[in-house]
């Protein structure tokens, strides 16, 4: 027995040995380039910026500064801006370009005035990105720096005006608008001319009718489009005459923007002009808009014309439409034919029929959605809902409590923004009693949860429930869930509680991210397989790793199989990937956001969130550039082949299988 006992206390003591020296080995050798940006993916994808990341900082290889300071800025959090201003000011030209764009995304507002102090004389790329950054930092609280962004329009580099254009519009700076106007008479480049009349009409300066009118002949679809948008901001009859002729335009995303345009206008004649194309139209997204917008005209013209199109085409998406649009035009008169819809299996159409009846109004459609509140499907719950509150305002009480009893969590989110939005007091100490039983709230109602104690805490600081559920908050085990309740500590009690919000768990080792690394030198493809036809798409492995190995991940295991595209907006974008078919679903792990400068072009796909570190499955696909999504929505990938299946796509359309090609 001794005999055996030293054995083994001679074999742990050989086994302890190893370790040591491995992890010794391990410490202080050095590490390869793909180790290095493992450590800084992982490092990221925690939300830790540790002693290590900062190392990084100072690594001699410029791209593992660059990446590291990426890093920094997609975690963000107090001083992650001096640290990026010092790579700034300090480091080598493709580095100090990354660390620009990194302190862009930290919300660090003091940092916009010494960018822009510093891109006056710095060459024209760094200029550019400093000046970029500046106005992803500014707003229209900040005056001095939007003045000190709009002098960059006389900057003798038409890249660095190009960026003060796009920094005007992100803060928000419609004042600058005859400061734009102005440097059009002038311009010479091109491209900057187009940010211009971007940036004017997105907005929406209706003022600026002179600039929209030189581009309606553009080549470009996406330039046309911008001029409508523009004219659809503007007024009087020769505005509204461009735009009638735009609905006629061989390229879909302007004929959209058209109609979106005339769907606002009050002239005469304007609704017998989008009657008279729906007449003739065959594309089923635009006669989705076009119905959507006669419902806005409140023009009752039509009525004969969409019961026509609603029984020779009768899709979800056309009978939805038409439901609503039959309510708002012949009010009660259309009751007898919400009910005889509410006979079809679509969940998508009961929904309609719900909105239709809160439409038609009154106390005599309660028992109906009385009805459809207690429908099998939540979507219909939820639109019921929303109608009941609205119109049966003295069993306001019940609905919300119902709703927050609901065994699906979208009708207790709905109820929790009514509480919040009606300034309910008395449901406080139930919101408290929530948020302190993490266990048994999912993640998005404990978001909501906060979301109620920030509207009251905004309006009385001193709100001791609405403080309590703020503390549960900063305590919760869920990351997303602590930094949120971190936020609202800082912009409305002006308190700094960031070191109580701990790293974020990730699924992911080091050696996955490292062994993917060496994987995938060139990117990956993707086939999505749709009733349309097929999108072949190419995958950002370096733009957003642990995004795309996520999504891979999910395709791989079938998750994608018999999904559909549950949001289709034309001239924007088509969206997929929710399990639920409503906008509302998603794997249980919430991903990291990965910003980048990855512009957002036609056929870009990027991923959904309801707010920062908040993706999940879901992924949209945009039928034009995009630009103001840019730094704000993680970019995946683009379209190689098949934009024209992605035109077809409409609302409901099934995703049969997305296939992983990685050699």
């Amino acid at each position: 027995m001794k005999n055996f006992i030293e054995k083994l206390g001679a074999f742990l003591a050989a086994l302890l040995f190893v370790i040591v020296a491995w992890y010794l080995y391990d410490t202080l050798r050095e590490k390869t380039f793909e180790e290095r940006i493992a450590d800084i993916i992982h490092l990221e994808d925690c939300r830790e910026r540790t002693g290590q990341l900062e190392t990084y900082l100072a690594d001699p290889d410029p791209r593992i500064r660059a990446r590291a300071a990426l890093a920094v800025g997609r975690i963000g959090g107090n001083g992650s801006g001096r640290l990026l201003y010092k790579l700034f000011t300090t480091d080598e030209m493709d580095v100090a370009e990354t660390a620009a764009f990194a302190l862009g995304l930290t919300d660090e507002k003091q940092f916009a005035v010494r960018l822009l102090d510093l891109s006056v004389e710095a060459p024209s790329k760094i200029g550019a990105a400093a000046v970029t950054a500046a106005g992803r930092l500014a707003d229209t609280t900040m005056p001095d720096v939007i003045d000190a962004i709009a002098g960059h329009l006389s900057h003798p580099s038409p890249e660095v005006r190009e960026a003060a254009l796009m920094a005007l519009f992100r803060a928000g700076a419609s004042d600058k608008a005859d400061v734009i106007t102005g440097l059009l008479a002038s311009e010479p480049d091109e491209q900057v001319r187009v940010t211009a009349l971007y940036a004017l009409a997105r907005m929406r300066i209706g003022t600026a009718v002179d600039v929209y009118e030189q581009y309606l002949a553009d080549p470009d679809p996406w330039v046309r489009s911008l001029a409508i948008m523009g004219l659809g901001a503007s007024g009087g009859k020769e505005a509204v005459r461009y735009l009638t002729i735009a609905l006629n335009d061989g390229d879909n995303n302007v004929a959209t923007q058209a109609i979106a345009g005339l769907a606002g206008k009050t002239e005469s004649g304007v609704a017998k002009k989008l009657a008279g194309k729906l007449e003739k139209e065959i594309d089923e997204k635009l006669t989705v808009q076009l119905i959507n917008a006669l419902r806005r005209q409140e023009y009752a013209g039509a009525a004969d014309l969409v019961r026509q199109i609603m029984e020779e085409r009768p899709t979800p998406n056309i009978v939805a439409a038409g439901v609503t649009y039959l309510a708002a035009v012949q009010k009660d008169r259309a009751v007898m034919l919400i009910d005889s819809l509410l006979t079809l299996d679509n969940r998508d159409i009961r929904a309609a029929c719900a909105e239709a009846y809160g439409i038609v109004g009154g106390m005599n459609v309660v028992p109906r959605l009385a009805g459809l509140f207690k429908d099998s499907e939540p979507i219909v719950r939820a639109g019921a809902f929303e109608q009941l509150v609205t119109i049966d305002s003295a069993n306001v009480d019940f609905y919300i409590k119902t709703a927050l009893n609901d065994t699906d969590y979208m009708l207790p989110i709905m109820a929790l923004d009514q509480i919040g939005t009606r300034k309910l007091a008395d449901y406080l100490p139930r919101v408290h009693s929530m948020m302190v039983r993490p266990d048994s709230t999912r993640v998005d109602i404990r978001r909501s949860l906060l979301d109620v104690a920030g509207s009251f805490i905004g309006e009385n600081k001193n709100d001791t429930t609405a403080r309590q559920v703020l503390v549960a908050g900063i305590l919760d085990p869920e990351y997303v869930i602590r930094r949120e309740a971190a936020g609202i500590y800082r912009e409305l009690l002006d308190e700094n509680r960031w070191d109580m919000v701990p790293p974020a768990p990730t699924s992911l080792t080091r050696r996955e991210i490292e062994r993917a690394i060496r994987k995938y030198t060139t990117n990956p493809t993707a086939t999505i397989v749709t009733e349309k036809g097929e999108i072949e798409l190419e995958l950002f492995f370096e733009v957003a790793p642990r995004t795309v190995m996520t999504i891979i991940d999910l395709a791989q295991d079938g998750f994608y199989d018999g999904l559909t595209f549950h949001r289709v907006i034309g001239n924007f974008v088509a969206q997929a990937g929710c399990p639920r078919g409503a906008g509302w679903g998603g794997p249980p792990e919430m991903m990291r956001c990965e910003y980048s400068d990855q512009p957002y072009e036609r056929g870009t796909v990027g991923i959904a969130t309801s707010g920062k570190d908040t993706g999940g499955s879901q992924f949209f696909i945009t039928y034009s550039p995009q630009p103001h999504l840019e730094g704000r929505y993680t970019v995946i990938g683009r379209v190689l082949i098949g934009m024209d299946v992605v035109d077809q796509i409409v609302r409901g359309d099934t995703i049969k299988t997305i296939l992983i090609h990685e050699e």
